[in-house]
């Protein structure tokens, strides 16, 4: 038997001081979390949004954050640190390797996605509860660029 199979067969030893693995834990996901939160919320600052939120707000941080390599990075640091917390936080739950680092931080990484789409989705009911009366969720959609989306709605304009 290959010796990475043997080390991924055995189990781990349970772990001492839960509390401490969970606080760790929680503390390494909440700077994962902040990374990207504060690398938007600068990038907001610093191209003159100032203080409302407005659809045109979120497109433009969308659209900077994902050209700038920099942010980009930013972004996939969170990522790391966000799923790093989520094995620590695993530990003292989890007997099996594998478990602990392909599925943990697997379940992390998704986990971190699905709350950034929901934030997103937070920014655009924001933006749409402060925008004018008179515009509507076609035209709040429309404003926004996602991912993939190649601009072929602007070349039949």
């Amino acid at each position: 038997m290959p010796a990475a199979t043997r080390l991924l067969d055995r189990e781990l030893r349970p772990v001492e001081h839960r509390a401490r693995w969970l606080a760790w834990g929680l503390a390494l996901q909440a700077v994962g979390v902040g990374i990207p939160l504060t690398t938007a919320f600068s990038r907001a600052n610093k191209d003159g949004v100032g203080g409302t939120l407005t659809h045109y707000t979120v497109r433009l941080v969308w659209h900077e954050m994902l050209r700038n390599r920099a942010d980009i990075a930013l972004i996939a640091l969170g990522v790391a640190l966000f799923a790093s917390g989520g094995i620590v936080l695993a530990r003292p739950f989890v007997r099996r390797p594998i478990a602990l680092f392909v599925v943990t931080p697997l379940a992390a990484s998704l986990g971190f996605a699905v709350l950034g789409v929901i934030a997103l989705a937070c920014a655009a009911l924001i933006a749409l509860a402060e925008s004018p009366g008179d515009s509507n969720w076609r035209d709040l959609l429309n404003s926004i660029s996602w991912p993939g989306d190649t601009g072929r709605r602007n070349r039949r304009k």
